[in-house]
């Protein structure tokens, strides 16, 4: 069942989302070669500890962490540890906040500056077309659409730039649970008229999830960290918003 949230509780989820969206702005600003992805993790609990929420993901279904912290092959859920970021990385986070009962999920990837400034331009285009992407499908958010409409527009936009969408990977509702319906995939083959109408108190995290060459991927050992099979590139882009009747609220801006 979709849950629609009322007027009061999107204006926590809004209190929620600005927090959340500033603490992310802090992680990608902060991210440099040599540093670790567990000190990212430190950084991001100690931030969100501070503005009086609690992690989303860390013990969610038993993940170990505070955030998703995925580089170049990793696709979603990197366990934060003892890799070093290294000039040319594309570094993916994700990270969620829980703040007065609400959850707001929110994610973006970054490419870590490189000398060899030729070989970054295919990688910044594929960033960019990531960015717009979404940018794009958030607007398509409204009343009176569906969400495989939302769907649709991330396939042919990502597909059309020459990428792959990840197909078991999708975005969702999102609110008093971290996962809520309805589920947001990366692609569609059916009928719009059969997914679910876009509707007043609806709140969605709404996410991009491609890659530079094939669309499979695979679970690694962890459990958790899934990769690209063919060791490509991956990119993540996630914004969590809300429905209204005049409109798109971006919760985490």
């Amino acid at each position: 069942m979709i849950s629609l949230k009322s007027a009061s509780e999107i204006a926590v989820m809004r209190e929620n989302g600005a927090t959340l969206a500033a603490i992310l702005e802090t992680l990608c600003r902060e991210v440099r070669p040599g540093r670790t992805t567990a000190y990212y993790d430190r950084l991001a609990e100690e931030l969100i500890v501070a503005a009086g929420g609690r992690p989303a993901f860390k013990g969610y279904h038993g993940y170990p962490a505070t955030i998703n912290a995925s580089i170049n092959e990793e696709v979603v859920h990197g366990i934060p540890g003892e890799r070093v970021i290294k000039e040319g990385d594309v570094v993916g986070i994700d990270v969620g906040l829980i703040y007065k009962g609400f959850h707001t999920d929110t994610a973006w990837t970054i490419l870590v500056q490189s000398a060899k400034r030729k070989a970054q331009k295919e990688i910044e285009k594929f960033l960019k077309v990531g960015e717009e992407t979404l940018k794009k499908v958030i607007e398509m958010a409204r009343p009176g659409n569906r969400i495989g409409k939302i769907s649709q527009a991330i396939q042919e936009n990502i597909e059309g730039a020459g990428y792959s969408v990840v197909r078991v990977l999708t975005g969702h509702g999102v609110g008093r649970q971290l996962h809520e319906e309805p589920p947001i995939p990366q692609f569609f083959d059916g009928k719009i008229e059969e997914t679910p109408e876009i509707l007043p108190g609806m709140t969605l995290a709404i996410e991009i999830i491609y890659n530079l060459g094939m669309p499979e991927v695979i679970l690694k050992k962890d459990g958790w960290t899934i990769v690209t099979a063919d060791g490509k590139i991956s990119g993540i882009f996630e914004k969590s918003i809300a429905v209204q009747k005049n409109g798109i609220l971006v919760l985490t801006p």
